[in-house]
């Protein structure tokens, strides 16, 4: 038996050099299933008269390939370089939007990574680098949505984790084995929070699973998919390959993953996981800094001007270069607004454009206005606005 790298999976080769007839192969694929294959075992392989039988008592990620799909298997996915497993159903490929970033309010990153793709590494150093030449000091990492890949690059991720210090553990039918997560230089904040949800499977499961079990990061969303499995390919004699589950992965600690799926530290409704991890940082920021907050209305219009009233008249200045409020809408920046003085107690504030339908925003009033009288305003304060979800009439 030879081991091959090919296409980002495990490849084991069964060569022989006799033709091949198909009762060779279905013997060939029993010796493979009973001697690799991970999970409740089948009971009926050795009688089994065809390889689908015996794929039929297998789990979900274990297929038999005929000749002609794995040439097409190999011809797609060639071009996405060798690497030692794969955590997944899919092969992801070059993509220059697998990971995407931008800047929040607060000095918060945002990191979102699709798939786990061999060039992950690469493409999280770059836009980790930009965030924090941007001022990033807390980041977001987004992992929903994202249904696996490379195992090699979740152990490049959790490098990232100046906690991870492990990856997972392997347990297969040779037993179970550890891996160390690989350093990496360019590490993320302590306090990192990583963004899951029901369709977070495999290498992002692997991630997840690993900083919940070291306290590497804060786990945010609902409990992922549960694929803890990894498959390996092994290539038949008749040109074909079978894709076999050959070990379940767990977290550093022991922490099962398969069918049970990673229970995040945070419970987040779907859809609000980053806004809402957002608005807790912004708050706690704020409280931190002893600004009061003040109940708002729910339900506001897209345009809605916002006035700011005070006990006392102040000395605000002129309205263009007044710098003491600002608008911030959730997941994002401050929003340009235009401001207007009302009289000597009230200034106004209006988005530019129509806030977005269903979203909340958080009105932020800084301390250091002045009243007419030279004194200074020593607590902010904020308020938090839901906008209306339909346009009313």
């Amino acid at each position: 038996m030879k081991q091959t790298l090919i296409a980002a999976t495990a490849i084991i080769a069964w060569l022989c050099l006799a033709p091949v007839s198909q009762a060779a192969t279905l013997d060939e694929v029993k010796e493979i299933v009973e001697l690799y294959y991970y999970g409740e075992q089948p009971t009926n392989v050795a009688k089994a008269k065809t390889i689908n039988e015996i794929v039929n008592q297998l789990d979900e990620y274990s297929v038999y390939l005929t000749p002609a799909e794995y040439k097409e298997y190999l011809n797609q996915y060639a071009s996405a370089g060798p690497t030692t497993q794969v955590a997944s159903l899919t092969y992801p490929v070059k993509n220059k939007t697998n990971v995407q970033s931008h800047m929040m309010y607060g000095n918060v990153g945002y990191l979102k990574i699709k798939t786990f793709s061999a060039h992950l590494l690469e493409d999280v150093n770059t836009h980790w680098a930009n965030l924090k030449k941007q001022g990033a000091e807390k980041l977001i990492l987004d992992l929903r949505f994202n249904g696996g890949g490379y195992v090699e690059s979740a152990e490049q991720l959790l490098g990232f984790f100046p906690k991870a210090k492990e990856a997972y553990k392997l347990k297969t039918r040779m037993g179970t084995e550890s891996a160390k997560s690989i350093p990496a230089k360019n590490k993320f904040p302590d306090d990192t929070y990583v963004l899951v949800n029901r369709y977070s499977a495999s290498a992002s499961e692997i991630v997840a699973v690993s900083v919940k079990d070291q306290e590497a990061a804060v786990v945010v969303g609902e409990n992922t998919k549960g694929k803890g499995s990894v498959q390996s390919l092994f290539e038949l004699a008749n040109g074909g390959a079978l894709k076999l589950t050959t070990g379940h992965y767990t977290g550093p600690k022991g922490t099962p993953v398969q069918h049970k799926g990673v229970q995040p530290t945070i419970n987040m409704a779907p859809g609000t996981e980053l806004t809402g991890m957002h608005k807790r940082l912004i708050t706690a920021s704020l409280a931190a800094k002893n600004y009061k907050h003040i109940n708002g209305p729910t339900d506001v219009p897209q345009q809605k001007a916002f006035n700011v009233q005070f006990t006392q008249p102040m000395n605000f200045g002129p309205a263009k270069t007044f710098d003491k409020m600002e608008l911030i809408k959730f997941g994002s920046v401050s929003i340009p607004t235009t401001k207007k003085q009302i009289d000597n107690k009230t200034m106004s504030i209006q988005p530019a454009k129509p806030m977005q339908l269903g979203a909340e925003y958080m009105l932020i009033v800084h301390p250091g206005i002045k009243n007419q009288s030279g004194r200074t305003v020593k607590q902010g304060t904020y308020t938090t606005y839901k906008v209306q979800t339909t346009t009313k009439k």
